[in-house]
């Protein structure tokens, strides 16, 4: 039934349930949100929204690890981006409590707003006092120990499936804090939902999460962000190419 609509219409419909669950689970995450020591229990229920929207909307996720990650470790994690559906791909799937780095418009949007304000961190590339202010609550969150999530490539490009010239603010992170990075290549959502316009042609399907062995960043020195930053670029770019057969 789900996968006979057409194209737009099933666009609408995802959205319409996104809206429904969220408006339903807003009480919850008003109290959870409240208190910082709760916090993982509201970044919990934003899976649990995630994972009911995908089963309602005919999409289903496979984590794909190439060794397992240790949960009590703090990571960097850096996945590519070209669509929207990344951040309800990656939220879904990777079960560990972290923090999104992401571009300021996203916490303009009153549904993203409270996670702005308590779990997330908007990042203002346009100002450096705003790209500084975000470095300085990203350098806190390490400090606590609670792992970052930022789309290095600042946003979805415009030659998708081709990812943009990684920003090195994550990996001068990773080095500065000798966390390891964990590249994350997102090969099928793309296909998913495409970017562009405001009501994209969506379908339902797979939603492929491949998360790569980590990179330890201990012996590494500022100015080596620049080869770290390539050297991820690279492993991202060949699995995802590896994935789709291209």
């Amino acid at each position: 039934m789900i996968r006979k609509l057409p194209k737009y219409l099933w666009t609408l419909y995802f959205f319409v349930w996104f809206l429904v669950i969220f408006i339903f689970l807003y009480p919850a995450f008003l109290i959870l949100l409240s208190r910082k020591k709760w916090y993982p229990k509201a970044h919990r229920l934003r899976r649990i929204w995630g994972k009911v929207l995908m089963a309602i909307t005919g999409l289903y996720g496979k984590a794909i690890y190439e060794v397992p990650l240790d949960p009590k470790k703090t990571y960097v994690f850096t996945p590519n981006h070209f669509s929207y559906f990344d951040i309800v791909s990656v939220n879904t799937q990777m079960p560990f409590f972290f923090s999104f780095m992401a571009k300021k418009e996203l916490a303009n949007i009153p549904l993203f707003r409270i996670f702005f304000k308590t779990i997330d961190m908007p990042v203002d590339r346009n100002s450096m006092e705003g790209a500084k202010k975000a470095y300085y609550l990203a350098n806190k969150k390490l400090k606590e120990g609670i792992s970052l999530l930022n789309f290095p490539e600042g946003g979805i490009g415009a030659q998708v499936p081709k990812m943009r010239k990684f920003k090195l603010g994550p990996f001068k992170m990773a080095i500065e804090y000798g966390i390891e990075i964990v590249p994350i290549t997102l090969p099928d959502n793309w296909k998913r939902l495409p970017s562009g316009g405001s009501l994209p042609p969506g379908t339902p399907g797979k939603m492929r999460m491949y998360v790569h062995r980590p990179i330890p960043t201990e012996n590494l020195k500022s100015g080596d962000e620049v080869a770290l930053a390539e050297q991820v670029y690279r492993i991202i770019e060949e699995k995802f190419k590896e994935m789709n057969g291209l």
